[in-house]
């Protein structure tokens, strides 16, 4: 008749096994609800190719990277338990319309979404380092993945069967993510907005005459953006008198996307491997993140008698920019603290890495268990913090 209900239920379980700045052991989980409506405007009011989406989303639970995993004197970079963030609330995730002209080959949306689609990639890991459009989890906090929705207006042009160029704007608004604006439409308190644009290239045969997908974007940030080193005088900020930084008037990234299928199981084409990467970079004036890095392996089907379960084998890292620890290490030398058992003592952040390795199992149509390994080097990317090993298990249903 024109409506399809959907609903999706996610659940991130992690538990400490090992290391981390805090050796009590513990499990917590975090989940997810999300309803979604999706109208055929074609067959309601004879609107060709043409939906309107609306989703709300509700989400619960604790992090464990937050709650064991870090020295708390310092910030957190990583997550392992990708579904966590954005506040334990009901939000109103996507109002949107969105028409294809051109026979298809013009795709355009306009209301109330995030820029998930631009460097777009799959949630299947538990770890956040693989979960993902990277740009929402390491330009800042001021890109919203999914669930936050701000006001936005994208297009995506097919070039060729084999090519295709999108570009979008969002409003970039931090109230958007306080819990009390959870169903806030209104545009008080914008900042600026988000310019993203990305090149996909989806050969049908690529290396070894298989399928791939290959993403290059870039995002420019009208907003204005703290450096991480210097202050509002031109010295290092903490030398700075008042500690005020120096203010950018805009801030930028870039990322690449690659997934690459190199064999078949069987001749089976829902049964291949897949080859990825990914990574995200920051401007080096604002970024306190400099760059995230991912590499990784998917086997779908890999036995004959589990053809739907899936093997994950991923490794990844995180790097705080250079001038962010140089600061931190300013601060210690200006405070006479070197003892990192000092509670004066800010922690220094450099890398963080992680490796995962998950087995997921169909369990029936509409449900899939992905039990999962974590291994967390340095996490909060400080040193002295002893690296972490993590149970995980990952439930995803969708009805």
């Amino acid at each position: 008749m024109g409506y399809t209900f959907n609903m999706t239920y996610r659940n991130d379980s992690a538990w400490n096994a090992h290391g981390g700045f805090d050796k009590n052991r513990t499990y917590e989980y975090a989940d997810q609800l999300a309803f979604t409506l999706s109208m055929d405007l074609g067959k309601l009011l004879d609107i060709p190719n043409a939906s309107f989406v609306t989703t709300f989303t509700d989400r619960n639970g604790k992090d464990l990277s937050a709650e064991r995993l870090i020295d708390t004197r310092q910030g957190q970079l990583g997550s392992s338990q990708n579904v966590f963030g954005r506040g334990n609330v009901t939000r109103l995730t996507q109002l949107l319309f969105r028409q294809k002209l051109l026979d298809d080959s013009l795709e355009y949306s306009i209301g109330r979404f995030g820029p998930d689609a631009f460097g777009q990639f799959t949630c299947d890991f538990q770890n956040l380092i693989f979960c993902g459009n990277s740009g929402g989890n390491w330009h800042g906090d001021d890109w919203y993945n999914f669930p936050i929705g701000q006001w936005a207006a994208s297009l995506k042009y097919n070039l060729s069967p084999e090519w295709a160029v999108q570009v979008g704007v969002f409003e970039q608004n931090p109230t958007l993510i306080q819990n009390k604006n959870a169903f806030k439409v209104s545009t008080s308190g914008r900042d600026g907005v988000i310019l993203p644009a990305e090149l996909i290239w989806a050969p049908k045969q690529a290396l070894f005459g298989h399928p791939g997908e290959y993403r290059v974007g870039g995002c420019y940030n009208t907003s204005n953006a703290n450096d991480v080193y210097k202050g509002a005088d031109g010295q290092p900020q903490p030398l700075t008198p008042g500690g005020a930084f120096e203010e950018h008037s805009h801030r930028s990234g870039w990322w690449y996307v690659a997934r690459q299928t190199v064999a078949l199981i069987n001749n089976d084409p829902g049964r291949n491997i897949e080859v990825f990467s990914q990574a995200f970079f920051n401007d080096h004036a604002t970024g306190y993140v400099a760059r995230h890095y991912t590499l990784g392996m998917i086997i779908n089907g890999a036995f004959d008698s589990r053809p739907d379960d899936t093997i994950g084998i991923a490794a990844g890292g995180l790097s705080v920019a250079d001038n962010a620890s140089k600061r931190q290490r300013l601060i210690n030398t200006l405070n006479g603290v070197s003892d990192y058992d000092d509670a004066r003592y800010l922690p220094v952040q450099g890398d963080e890495y992680s490796a995962e390795i998950y087995y997921g199992v169909k369990v029936t149509k509409w449900l899939i268990l992905r039990p999962n390994i974590q291994y967390i080097v340095h996490p909060g990317g400080v040193n002295q913090v002893d690296s972490a090993v993590v149970g995980g298990l990952m439930v995803r249903a969708s009805f």
